[in-house]
């Protein structure tokens, strides 16, 4: 009896393991050698926009990783099953049955379909989900999951289906609406020249920032004034802005820069800034 429970074929066993190990072996290289093959494609295309590009990049790397366990899977099961088609069609009847129970799973995969063929988000997006306040870097995009780098470093994952409000601050181009309140004792008519002055300096430092249409070749919006656009500010007083429309990539430093020198430019002209102030009352 004992003899006989150990009477097994071991060369069949030792073919089965390096036949496996073969097969993860040649599927792990040529997932590697399509990544690479793409990304070399990629950097010889100028018709895709660099989001577009990473976000393919994405897509089909998280795409991979299933393929690769479905091929391993396959190969680990074929030795024991008469009819693989056969182990296929059950296994298709049993997805069937287990997709009534795993409807957030296939409403994920869906959203995400049309999510990344609609382009609603693309890798390196700034973006807000579900009106969160605190937003974030799209790290990755897969068909099941997000995953957003916040701007204090913490990873933020989430299943596309939940997924409900999107705000991308990353569309090509971003309008950057600087303003700053002056007080109801300064000279408004100083305020404009000290203005433009800014935005001439803007325009001249940030030539790079500033989107340009591809079609005409010129600018959307160099920097100008918006105006004088409210009396009654908070805190109380004459609220001036500037404009302009710069790259989505180059929002961030442009608006950091367009700040520093509007500051700079008031305080330099001495420029009286309005002040909150607070009645406290007369105690009794």
């Amino acid at each position: 009896m004992l003899q006989n429970l150990f009477d097994f074929n071991y060369e069949k066993v030792r073919d089965y393991f390096v036949t496996l190990f073969l097969t993860i072996l040649f599927t792990y290289f040529l997932i590697i050698i399509i990544r690479a093959i793409l990304r070399q494609i990629f950097k010889h295309m100028s018709l895709l926009e660099e989001k577009k590009k990473e976000t393919i990049e994405s897509v089909v790397k998280n795409t991979s990783r299933y393929i690769f366990a479905t091929i391993i899977l396959i190969a680990a099961i074929k030795p024991f099953v008469v009819d693989l088609k056969e182990v296929i069609l059950a296994g298709g009847i049993i997805a069937a049955v287990i997709g009534f129970g795993a409807q957030k799973l296939i409403n994920d995969i869906i959203s995400g379909i049309f999510m990344i063929f609609e382009g609603t988000i693309k890798r390196g997006d700034f973006i807000h989900i579900n009106g969160e306040l605190e937003g974030g870097t799209v790290e990755e995009l897969g068909f099941r999951i997000v995953k957003i780098r916040l701007i204090n470093g913490k990873l933020v994952t989430i299943s596309n289906g939940e997924i409900r409000k999107t705000v991308n601050g990353s569309v090509e181009k971003r309008r950057i609406f600087e303003s700053v309140i002056v007080s109801f004792d300064q000279n408004p008519g100083e305020v404009f020249p000290i203005l433009q002055d800014v935005c001439n300096e803007l325009n001249e430092r940030q030539a790079d920032y500033l989107k340009v249409d591809k079609e005409l070749g010129e600018y959307v919006e160099m920097y100008k004034i918006y105006g004088l656009h409210s009396l009654d500010a908070s805190p109380l007083g004459y609220k001036f802005t500037i404009v302009a429309t710069v790259n989505d990539t180059d929002y961030l430093a442009a608006s950091l820069e367009a700040k520093k020198i509007l500051a700079q430019k008031l305080y330099d002209n001495q420029i009286k800034l309005a002040v909150q102030s607070i009645n406290m009352g007369s105690r009794a």
